[in-house]
């Protein structure tokens, strides 16, 4: 499920199995959240980076945070995040967070099955991409008409041309693309229309 996100906070996605969500990026729309979750047991909140505008909400839930450790550092440091640089007030503390730090190929468990973890650093040296069935949520690594920015704090585009090529090596074509910001896609459409990735992956 796709809450869209506005021009100053990211797409919110709500994975459904059972009688059980995860959480991604949740950034704005509690109310919106909380009423599509109702009933729903939420087990986690993945973050596919440390940017303020993925994680306005992740201290609204009770549950485990799934982060890689190498974006803590951008994480508990609000010069780096982006809550200084835009005045916002960071809305919950960092200490009343239960924080699990997770790895390239980590496989987080949900219900019958797991969600993998795809470390693709580039866009923050943390940023990962999550795969579960044929979804890839892929925060701001990869967009349906572009790729991450990567002059902000702990960003390389050596890094991320890097982790592009091998998530096009890795991942199928059919397999449907949800981003951070932009609209939905597929790995056929991007390497299809997105002529970044093009000159990218074919080099």
């Amino acid at each position: 499920m796709w809450i869209k996100g506005t021009e100053d906070v990211s797409n919110i996605y709500i994975i459904k199995r059972f009688d059980a969500v995860m959480l991604i990026d949740p950034s704005y729309n509690l109310e919106t959240i909380l009423e599509k979750t109702q009933g729903y047991k939420i087990q986690g909140i993945l973050l596919t980076h440390a940017h303020h505008d993925h994680m306005g909400l992740i201290g609204k839930f009770d549950c485990p945070i799934y982060l890689h450790r190498a974006d803590y550092q951008l994480f508990i440091n609000d010069d780096l995040n982006g809550y200084n640089e835009y005045k916002i007030e960071r809305p919950y503390q960092v200490k009343d967070l239960f924080i699990k730090f997770v790895d390239d190929e980590t496989l987080i468990p949900f219900m019958d099955g797991s969600i993998k973890v795809i470390h693709t650093p580039g866009h923050t040296k943390g940023s990962v991409c999550y795969l579960y069935r044929d979804s890839l949520y892929t925060g701001d690594t990869l967009f349906k008409d572009g790729i991450g920015r990567t002059d902000l704090p702990s960003g390389s585009s050596a890094q991320l041309h890097r982790s592009l090529k091998k998530l096009f090596s890795i991942v199928s074509a059919k397999t449907k693309v949800y981003p951070g910001h932009d609209e939905p896609s597929t790995i056929y459409e991007i390497k299809l229309k997105n002529k970044t990735v093009e000159n990218i992956v074919k080099r």
